[in-house]
């Protein structure tokens, strides 16, 4: 959980995963579905698949890995994972290293070259493998993390506190040569810029047997369309509301509206003329949200639907109906999604509240009396 994300906001989804799956043998009974709403908005939803394949997998081993060596061996637990495991847990003596331990040894040695390159990842694993107290390897592993995420922090390292600030090479030099700065290692590498996406977003209601209109169709047994994401790739697994990519030239209404009608029609065979009636669609406005790598433009719209016979049956006609599912409103309201989605759905519920208040406010004609 720790990983890319701080601890603050980790606290309280770690205290409430241990109630629920204390032991690896808990965990491996769960269900993906149970997982992600679980981890639900702590973003980086591989990591949670992983978990419960990992748990499945030593379940099925019938042991636990107690070696760094064997560790690597269960999905999703790389280099960094199996010696924090190794060493703390079982006392091994291997090293650890994260972001934070990089810009300890980065400066301690002083080490100027780039810390993304593999040879010197490498070199990073091996001056720490050969640091590591093999008395205490686990203590020695937190000890470096602690350090490097307190006193030797990026921008305002903490040198007259620092334990080894007599060792630490970085520190030497800045002392000699007023041009050279600590913080000047490790080298800093411009992030890539991440690519821009755009999507048609549609947040398709279903209300039965209604009235022509926002306020009819409010308060009834109305049922939410959602869609299952490939099991591999962005998001892999997750539900979402009908979405497709457009280009960026054409994020303008109607060709948005005409990629989510064959999407709709084509992708998961329900045509929306065929058998219902739209009560409303409208562009409800726009929401960026940010990965590590893509800056996704999302295009909302609500487009509620009055449909002529049983909505169940929309779910059965897709080429894959697993993928395909009807919910209510206090199910989207508990169900894990993920931020991104949940924000789209805000934006509806905010949506829908105003144009209510709007229609409450127009005064009601007065039937006007015919002539005799």
């Amino acid at each position: 959980m720790l990983q890319q994300t701080r601890v603050p906001v980790v606290v309280d989804y770690y205290s409430r995963w241990m109630v629920r799956w204390p032991t690896v043998d808990s965990l491996a009974a769960a269900t993906q579905e149970e997982v992600n709403e679980m981890w639900a908005g702590l973003g980086y939803y591989r990591r949670a698949r992983f978990l419960l394949e990992g748990a499945k997998q030593i379940v099925e081993k019938g042991e636990f890995p107690r070696t760094a060596s064997t560790l690597r061996e269960v999905r999703g637990i790389g280099d960094y994972t199996a010696g924090a495991i190794a060493s703390i847990a079982f006392n091994e003596v291997v090293p650890v290293v994260d972001g934070n331990v990089v810009r300890v040894i980065s400066r301690f040695y002083a080490i100027p070259d780039n810390p993304k390159e593999s040879s010197t990842v490498k070199r990073f694993w091996q001056l720490t493998g050969e640091l590591v107290d093999p008395s205490r390897p686990g203590d020695f592993n937190q000890a470096m993390m602690e350090l490097g995420a307190t006193l030797c922090s990026k921008t305002k390292p903490g040198c007259s506190q620092c334990p080894v600030s007599s060792h630490c090479q970085a520190l030497a030099l800045s002392s000699q040569n007023a041009s050279v700065k600590v913080t000047d290692f490790p080298r800093v590498v411009p992030k890539a810029k991440p690519r821009s996406d755009f999507a048609a977003v549609c947040v398709v209601q279903i209300s039965q047997g209604f009235g022509e209109g926002i306020a009819e169709a409010e308060g009834k047994d109305n049922l939410f369309l959602l869609i299952k994401r490939p099991e591999e790739g962005l998001l892999a697994g997750l539900w979402e509301f009908p979405s497709v990519l457009v280009n960026e030239g054409k994020t303008d209404t109607l060709n948005r509206r005409k990629e989510m009608d064959k999407y709709l029609k084509q992708l998961l065979s329900i045509d929306v003329t065929r058998r219902s009636s739209v009560i409303l669609r409208e562009d409800v406005g726009q929401h960026v949200h940010i990965f590590s790598h893509i800056r996704l433009t999302m295009f909302v719209e609500l487009m509620i639907l009055n449909l002529k016979d049983d909505g169940e049956e929309l779910c059965k006609e897709g080429p894959d109906s697993t993928k395909l599912r009807l919910i209510n409103e206090n199910a989207v309201q508990s169900m894990g999604l993920t931020s991104g989605i949940r924000k789209v759905y805000n934006m509806v519920k905010v949506f829908k509240e105003k144009r209510l208040k709007e229609q409450s406010q127009v005064p009601t004609r007065k039937r006007s009396r015919r002539l005799k």
